[in-house]
């Protein structure tokens, strides 16, 4: 579960290597986010994945939960707007700040994978806003699916800026 998140995440470095910080903070157009935006709100994604799997833990009541389709979740054809709280700031960041950020992030939800055990994870959850109830191992998993779609923006932006 955790090579994919891995595997994805350094697919993103890989893609924006290249860039300076002004590229990653630049936008293709007002209303479309910069790189370095995306970045932010993968950072902002992952920190509340781990925030609500940590009070899905404490919750007493153990569930089952149905696979969910979450991988369909690459499929760009369907925009989905971020809800408030996972878009990131207009201002342009710093790359060492972001990149920080997301490694912490990226870490916290690695050692959450694993310091819990799968059966406790695939036993407690927390709701989707697209794909309902998803248990944590789920959420875990998710994760390499929403940014895997955001590679794919990141890619798009930097052609429709030619980089």
């Amino acid at each position: 579960m955790l090579t994919r998140n891995d595997d994805i995440r350094h697919q993103i470095w890989q893609t924006v290597s290249e860039l300076d910080e002004k590229q990653l903070n630049r936008k293709p157009a007002p209303e479309q986010w910069s790189v370095m935006q995306v970045l932010r709100h993968l950072n902002l994604m992952e920190r509340i994945t781990v925030k609500q799997a940590e009070l899905a833990l404490q919750k007493e009541q153990n569930v089952t939960v149905d696979k969910k389709p979450y991988e369909l979740s690459v499929d760009r054809s369907r925009s989905i707007e971020a809800p408030p709280h996972l878009k990131p700031p207009a201002e342009p960041e710093s790359l060492a700040d972001v990149r920080r950020d997301l490694e912490q992030s990226h870490q916290a939800l690695t050692d959450f994978a694993q310091n819990n055990d799968s059966s406790l994870l695939r036993s407690k959850s927390f709701p989707h806003p697209v794909f309902g109830e998803m248990d944590l191992a789920q959420w875990v998993d998710f994760a390499s699916y929403h940014e895997e779609r955001h590679l794919g923006q990141i890619k798009d932006i930097k052609q429709q800026l030619g980089f």
